[in-house]
């Protein structure tokens, strides 16, 4: 017990801090997977809406320091019953999402590593049977350090939660997992998905002694079975998949002008700055004052660059491109943001607080 204990202990403990220092690079991210929660078809709280960014930022840093606190064995009961409450309901978060088909993607681990529902709920389910062992296991963990060290771990470790948080949400997640991040190829993203691998399987019936016999489509060719129809008849035929479709990493990227697809022509310029604004409505005073001048500066120079927003209307008088609003929020965090592309190679991002200069852009 005491071997498995210390074991536990140390896998839950880099489990918590990794999952939940994932999420602090992106904290704006995992906000917006909480608003799925909140969102009418799920747990219809609007009124939860506003408090998204405060919660994630409040969970991705609690899940870290409780991995932090367990590994060094410090305040145990308030550790154990922390992990216990928090496994528990991230446990009924996934299992309500894979049971219903409500949000596809729990964000466990942001947008790092990709789990189904069904897999993140079995995920939580063995880190519950885990943090169980532990709490029944608790009189094995002790302190591993003075109070001394313990105490300057634990505040760097928040520093560094604090630290990463704040890159991610006042300037650039200090990395970038999604598919719009500096380097990344968009043309080929949007070829790189896989198609589904599906047989047929056909349900036949012996006429003559109500035989029942199942086989796939390559067994029904080959075995000659289909020859004869005297005795063999095709009672019912279904599409067994044997492997899902993958969708290509960039899949919903299009621009729409004017009425017109130039999703291509923009993927196709030698250089381009995109301005990415999907919350034009919540736009500042400010920021829109910002947004003219900097496209005042473009025009000036004659740089190559498109608007795109979900929102042309409270854009006016600036011209700009309609794009879907998930895609705008998942290319930048930021609102409004930069990207940069050649040839549909992302060469830059920028916050909007860390606007780049002209010349900035003409050195690119």
């Amino acid at each position: 017990m005491k071997f498995l204990t210390q074991f536990f202990r140390i896998l839950v403990g880099v489990v918590f801090i990794i999952s939940g220092y994932v999420k602090t690079i992106d904290p704006i991210g995992f906000s917006y997977k909480l608003e799925e929660y909140f969102g009418e078809s799920v747990f219809n709280m609007p009124s939860l809406h506003h408090l998204a960014l405060p919660l994630s930022i409040f969970f991705v840093v609690f899940e870290v320091m409780l991995g932090v606190f367990l590994l060094l064995g410090v305040w145990k009961k308030f550790t154990l019953s922390s992990l216990v409450l928090l496994i528990i309901f991230f446990s009924f978060l996934t299992f309500y999402s894979a049971y219903f088909h409500k949000v596809t993607d729990c964000g466990c681990f942001g947008d790092a590593l990709k789990l189904t529902p069904w897999t993140s709920f079995g995920k939580d389910i063995v880190l519950l049977v885990m943090i169980l062992i532990l709490v029944f296991g608790s009189k094995y963990i002790r302190s591993v350090f003075s109070v001394k060290i313990n105490c300057i771990i634990i505040s760097v470790s928040f520093a560094i939660c604090l630290w990463t948080v704040y890159q991610g949400i006042a300037h650039l997640p200090i990395i970038d997992f999604r598919p719009y991040a500096v380097g990344k190829n968009l043309k080929e993203g949007m070829n790189d998905g896989e198609p589904e691998q599906n047989i047929i399987i056909y349900t036949l019936k012996n006429t003559s002694n109500n035989e029942i016999k199942k086989m796939n489509s390559e067994e029904y060719i080959s075995s000659g079975i289909w020859k004869d129809t005297l005795t063999w008849k095709i009672n019912d035929t279904s599409v067994k998949i044997l492997k899902e479709a993958k969708l290509p990493s960039v899949h919903d990227f299009t621009v729409e002008c004017l009425g017109n697809d130039i999703t291509q022509d923009i993927l196709d310029q030698e250089k381009i700055v995109i301005i990415t604004v999907p919350f034009a409505k919540k736009l500042s005073i400010i920021e829109r004052a910002k947004l003219r001048k900097t496209t005042f500066q473009f025009k000036e120079k004659k740089l190559n660059f498109v608007i795109l927003t979900n929102d042309p209307q409270y854009l006016n008088p600036l011209s700009s491109c309609i794009t879907d609003q998930t895609t705008l929020k998942t290319i930048n965090r930021s609102n409004p943001g930069i990207l940069i592309l050649k040839r549909g190679i992302v060469v830059a991002k920028y916050n909007g607080n860390d606007f780049p200069t002209v010349n900035e852009i003409e050195k690119l």
